[in-house]
This record gives C-alpha cells, sequence and structure tokens, in this order.
C-alpha cells in the first residue's frame, strides 16, 4: 500500500502545531508529514523586541523545529510555485535547481513577507522587524549608534545619534519602543559624554491610541507606563518619506533621527501572489473550514489565510494564538477528510492578549481579568517557556531570564549581519570565479580588472568573452534558475562586487532600468549568430590576424598636453585616440565622448594658470578592453557586440604592445563576402549535381 504525502510549507505557529496534531492522529505507515520552512527554528516573534533590545539570547527564542517535531519530516528548501491542479509544489533543492513533490494533502501556512517600499524610501532608510536576523541587525546598530554619540563633535551630531524613531504602534512595534527605550536608557551610564536624557525613543502611529488589540483602559495604561519611562506618542499621524536624516510625516513634520525601524508594511510571497484564487488584501480567501475554495486536499491557514472566526464572525487576527488554534483545526479537518467525516469551521474564544512594554513590565488581558507591570511581564515570558520543545531548553532558558534580572544587558557588538547579501571578493589572475555546472547563486559586477567567459568545447576551454570594469555576468543563470552553462575566470586581479540571488530577485523586479539592462543582456548574449548560423561557421574560418588594420593615427602618451589631444582629434576627424606607455603597452583610451567631460573639469580647476596644464594621465579612460593577436575572430566580433564597440584595439599577446585595431565594418564586410562566396559555392554544388543527375 502506498503511503501519502502531507507538505505543511511554513514552520511557524500555524505549521508547527498542525504538522504535531496530525503526527498525534496519523500513524507513519499510512502518511508522510514534511514541513518546508527556510529556517530551521519556530521563531516566537513577540520575543524580537528583546532580541532587538539585548534582554535576550537569539538562541532562547528559537525553538529547533526537528526537536518540536517528532517523526516529522523537515526541509529548509524553498518553495517557489504551487500547482493546485496537478497536486504538487516547485521547490529550490539545495544545489539551487528546481524540483517538484507531489502532496495528497497540502497546508499553505507560510505567513507574509516584509514590504517597506510602500511608503518612499523606507525600503532603503529603515531596519524592519521581521526575524531574528532583524532584530540582531537593529541590536547591532543601535550599540553603535551608541558609539558615535560617545564620539560626537557636535551636540547636533550626538542627539542626532541618540534618536529613535519607531513607526507603527501595533504590538511589534510597541514592545520595540518600550524594550528599545529601557535598554538605550540603561546602558547609558556606560557612557561619558552623554546622559539618559539625551535620548529620545518616538513612536509614530496612525491611529488615536496604540495596541488596537487590547481593551481600552489596557492601552491607556501601557501608553502612561511608557510615556512615564520617557517614550513619545505622536498618534494619528503617518509616515510620508524616509531619509537617511529621518523620517518625514504627512503634515509636514520631520523627525531627525539616526535610526527608523519600520514594524508595519507587509505583503504576500510571491508563491501565494501567483495562484489564481481570491484574496482578500493579499491573504488567501478560504472556506469555514480553512480549505481553499474547489480544492479538498488544499488548506490555507496562519497570516497568509483570510480566516472569518465562526465564533464571532470577524477575519481572525495575525497573532500567535490565533496561528496556533487554525493549525490544531486545519489538522483534525485534513483527518476527517481522509477518514470520510466532515469537516468543521474555525471557531476559537480568545484566551486573552500579552504585550512587553519594556522595563520588565508588560499589559495583559486574560480569561476577562486584566494585569499589568511586572506580574503580566512575569506571566508573558512562562507563556512563552511552555512553548520550548525539551525540558533541559526550558531549565536553561528559566535560568538565563533569572540571571538577566540582575544583571544589566551587554554591550557587546559582535557585528553579525547574516542578513547581508552584498559584498566583495578578490579573484587574482587565473582564479575561477565559477565553473560550468556550478549552482547559480550570485550576480557579479567587475569594479576593477577584467574576466573571462569561457565555452568548453571537445575537452578544450575557449574564452568567448572579457568583460571589464562596470560589466556583469551570472545574471542568464540567475533569471533561468539553472546551473552556469559558462565558466568564468579572472583575466587579471580583479575586484568584483557579488549579489545574492535574494537581493538580485529584488532589485531586478522593482526597479526597471536594471530589468531592462539585463534583458538587454541575456539578449545580446543569446541571439549572437542564433539567426545566421552561416556565419558562425564563417566566422571561425577567419583568422583574426587577417582583420587586423594598422592605427589610423599614432598612439600619444599619458604625458601629452590636453591641448594636444585636443588638436589631433579635431584636425584628424578622429574618434579616439590610443594612450601608451613607453614600451608601447596599451595603457588608457580617450573619446570624443570624453571632450565634455574634459570640458567640465577644465571648468571646475579653481587656479586658472593649471587649467591648460592637465595632462592625458589626469582623464584618460584606463585600462580599455582589447584583445590579442592568439584570439579568434568569433571571440572578437562578441567582445565588439558585448561592449558596443565600433573599433577594438589589438596587441601583441607576448609583449602586450599595440598592433593595430579591429573595425566592425571591415569584420562584417569579410565575413558577408566569406557567406556570399559559401552559398555561391555550394549553388555550383547543386548544379553540377543536377547536371550529373540528368546526364545519368
Amino acid at each position: 500500500m502506498a503511503i501519502g504525502r502531507i507538505i505543511i510549507i511554513g514552520g511557524g505557529f500555524a505549521g508547527v502545531k498542525c504538522a504535531r496534531v496530525l503526527r498525534q492522529h496519523l500513524r507513519e505507515s499510512e502518511y508522510d508529514i514534511v514541513v518546508f520552512s527556510r529556517e530551521n527554528h519556530m521563531v516566537f516573534h513577540p520575543l524580537l523586541a528583546e532580541v532587538a533590545a539585548a534582554a535576550m539570547n537569539p538562541k532562547d527564542m528559537a525553538a529547533p523545529l526537528r526537536e518540536l517535531l517528532k517523526n516529522v519530516h523537515c526541509r529548509t528548501e524553498d518553495v517557489t510555485a504551487i500547482d493546485l491542479p496537478n497536486n504538487q509544489i516547485v521547490y529550490e533543492g539545495s544545489e539551487s535547481d528546481t524540483k517538484t513533490m507531489h502532496y495528497d494533502q497540502l497546508v499553505i501556512a507560510s505567513g507574509n513577507t516584509t514590504n517597506l517600499a510602500f511608503i518612499p524610501g523606507m525600503a532603503d532608510h529603515a531596519l524592519p522587524l521581521k526575524g531574528v536576523a532583524d532584530a540582531l541587525t537593529i541590536q547591532d546598530h543601535v550599540i553603535g549608534q551608541l558609539e558615535r554619540a560617545e564620539v560626537a563633535e557636535t551636540a547636533e551630531k550626538r542627539k542626532w545619534c541618540l534618536s529613535f524613531v519607531i513607526v507603527g504602534g501595533g504590538f511589534s512595534g510597541v514592545e520595540l519602543a518600550g524594550e528599545l527605550n529601557d535598554f538605550v536608557k540603561t546602558s547609558s551610564r556606560f557612557y561619558s559624554n552623554f546622559k539618559k536624557e539625551d535620548v529620545s525613543v518616538i513612536l509614530v502611529h496612525s491611529h488615536e491610541q496604540i495596541l488596537p488589540e487590547v481593551g481600552p483602559n489596557l492601552r491607556e495604561f501601557a501608553r502612561e507606563r511608557m510615556e512615564r519611562n520617557g517614550v513619545k506618542f505622536i498618534l494619528k499621524a503617518s509616515a510620508s518619506i524616509c531619509t537617511p536624516d529621518g523620517v518625514g510625516l504627512k503634515d509636514g513634520t520631520f523627525l531627525k533621527a539616526g535610526t527608523v525601524i519600520c514594524t508595519i508594511g507587509s505583503r504576500a510571497l510571491p508563491m501565494i501572489e501567483s495562484l489564481d484564487l481570491a484574496k482578500e488584501k493579499g491573504r488567501l480567501v478560504v472556506n469555514p473550514d480553512m480549505s481553499l475554495p474547489g480544492f479538498t486536499n488544499a488548506w490555507a491557514i496562519g497570516d497568509c489565510a483570510a480566516v472569518t472566526n465562526a465564533n464571532d464572525g470577524k477575519l481572525s487576527p495575525t497573532t500567535g494564538q490565533f496561528a496556533e488554534r487554525q493549525g490544531a483545526q486545519a489538522a483534525k479537518n485534513i483527518v476527517a477528510r481522509l477518514t470520510g467525516q466532515p469537516t468543521k469551521p474555525f471557531s476559537h474564544q480568545s484566551l486573552g492578549t500579552l504585550c512587553s512594554i519594556g522595563g520588565k513590565s508588560a499589559v495583559a488581558e486574560m480569561f476577562n481579568f486584566r494585569i499589568s507591570g511586572f506580574p503580566a511581564w512575569f506571566v508573558w515570558r512562562g507563556v512563552y517557556l511552555t512553548k520550548l520543545p525539551s525540558l533541559g531548553q526550558k531549565i536553561k532558558v528559566a535560568v538565563g531570564w533569572a540571571f538577566d534580572l540582575l544583571f544589566p544587558p551587554q554591550l557587546t557588538s559582535v557585528r553579525v549581519d547574516s542578513t547581508k547579501r552584498i559584498g566583495n571578493a578578490h579573484y587574482a589572475a587565473g582564479d575561477m570565479v565559477f565553473v560550468a555546472g556550478d549552482p547559480a547563486t550570485d550576480f557579479y559586477v567587475v569594479e576593477q580588472g577584467e574576466v573571462e567567459i569561457l565555452n568548453r568545447t571537445n575537452g578544450t576551454e575557449v574564452v568567448i568573452a572579457i568583460l571589464g570594469n562596470g560589466d556583469f555576468f551570472g545574471e542568464s543563470s540567475l533569471m533561468a534558475r539553472a546551473a552556469h552553462t559558462h565558466g568564468c575566470r579572472a583575466r587579471t586581479d580583479c575586484e568584483i562586487m557579488v549579489m545574492g540571488k535574494n537581493v538580485f530577485s529584488q532589485i531586478s523586479e522593482n526597479l526597471l532600468p536594471f530589468r531592462d539592462a539585463l534583458a538587454s543582456s541575456v539578449k545580446r548574449r543569446t541571439l549572437l549568430f542564433r539567426n545566421f548560423p552561416e556565419a558562425r561557421e564563417v566566422v571561425k574560418e577567419i583568422p583574426l590576424t587577417e582583420l587586423i588594420e594598422p592605427l589610423i593615427s599614432p598612439p600619444m602618451t599619458p604625458e601629452h598636453a590636453l591641448l594636444e589631444v585636443v588638436q589631433t582629434i579635431n584636425a584628424k576627424r578622429l574618434d579616439y585616440v590610443y594612450i601608451v606607455d613607453d614600451q608601447h603597452r596599451l595603457v588608457g583610451l580617450v573619446t570624443r565622448t570624453d571632450l565634455m567631460r574634459w570640458a567640465e573639469v577644465i571648468a571646475a580647476q579653481p587656479d586658472e594658470r593649471k587649467r591648460l596644464d592637465l595632462k592625458v594621465k589626469d582623464l584618460m579612460v584606463p585600462a580599455p578592453m582589447t584583445v590579442t593577436d592568439t584570439d579568434n575572430t568569433e571571440f572578437a566580433i562578441a567582445m565588439m557586440r558585448e561592449h558596443g564597440y565600433k573599433r577594438l584595439p589589438v596587441i601583441n599577446k607576448e609583449t602586450q604592445s599595440i598592433i593595430g585595431m579591429l573595425r566592425i565594418e571591415n569584420v562584417l564586410e569579410r565575413v558577408l563576402q566569406q557567406v556570399a562566396s559559401s552559398r555561391e559555392k555550394s549553388a555550383e554544388s547543386d548544379r553540377k549535381q543536377e547536371i550529373q543527375l540528368k546526364n545519368l
């Protein structure tokens, strides 16, 4: 008998609870339960604020999925698409290859993702608070601001460093404002150049009251307690812009701050957006029993689903409490569906709400009782302890928290930035950046130096393109979600900017000029010779040395005066002048289009006497792209096509001295002549064969 498979996408409250309840009701011999989650742990999101404020060890709030989910298969690969009609998911394997997996039952509990782009500049200059990495980034940034304030040379700079603005007055914003205020002001005693009174923590909220999820009495208590501790509130105000200097509000007020943290703004994952299903504010609309309309084996729960609570007829809030109950009920409904029993609508009576407000204080509504202050905070921490997977972890965390009550938070900044996906890499000449067949994980931009694109033909590597300063590569494989089809090697010592595929995807999706440049690059690199295959065969037969022409004008040296270059270009109507050193090695290039830039530089020279003293070496474009006399013609054409060159200098491979140039007109004329000649020979051969057949 075949074993069935239940796939759960998401390792949060909803997904974990669903998997645990399913495992309790279904035997391993009957069903495999597979949980896909990018992280190998479940995050208790309400405690992220305490991690950001260095009040908690990040590992204390991350419960390992493999400990939580006994006899459940946990996978950390990304699910990229859902094929509901064919009962399968598409995911990215460990080698960055695309794979599919069939399911008998599917539970979508993927949550949502951060979206700060709804406010201009927010995505560029504000910090989000969505995961553990974000919390650690905030912690490191805040400690860095304290260090900058300590050495600030002006009072204005110090005030800017010590100003913190939190956008959003829901649970996350209030918790973060309270914890951050407590952390920064407590830590100020370790610094000599500012006091806690110099610290400013401001919370901006668009409604009249904070914490819309709790009762009015607790809202007021939370606000009053936080104001007493020094947190400032700007209510009925919305952010309209974010800049490096702070946040602008819609009423024209500008809040100068060195730190802006945005706790609002989310959107559905691309995987959810691509589903052709009804959605409400980006969340999947589901039936009362949480199944997707039109499907008996697909369900959606948690933050990604619009689940109506049958208890009050309202849409369920996106809290951990409701997510857990939805997960449990969805699991029971799946079991009912598998056994032919009727499913039940989701219904839950809220047990209450808890919210930390800093200073080891919280507000809580539980079972119609309201508590606040330290008792509520103690209950708040206790609720989390019960969710840890093992007794050992519960004891370890509890002991750590007990010590935290006695000692201040640490100011250690380890500069952890696990979400950083853009960096720089150095490659020495001859180093491989990647080889054909490697998984595509990054996008590359050459900042300095040159790289070679390699193609393997009959076991031999052939250079098919050379890329230099400002050129990029790796985009084709990333966009195709495939392994590299070509290799890449450093031709010279190189500095290369490396952009991770997640950042690459975000930029290419949202920045139109970048997307157009990528599309143009892919088209340019893939269509060469595709529609003119005869030309490829002809080009292979033409030696490059037969196409080299003498330079139109003798090269100049870096020590030539600017005036001499302008006179030479003007007198001979040149498009360019090559610059060589004393050994005739090509070191630079001057084009007619550079002359306008030169004019701007000359005009900006404050000393009029020095304006005409500028040398070629001060303004030339260094290290132009070249080919050698040993390269082939196909490679040279690809170089000219890639960079849009009409002329390409040719150097001697051994001496590196310039020996001539290629003109695109001459190259194309030779290629077309050869193609025409080849066609005539082919036609003549066909005529002779026809005559021979007639004679027979």
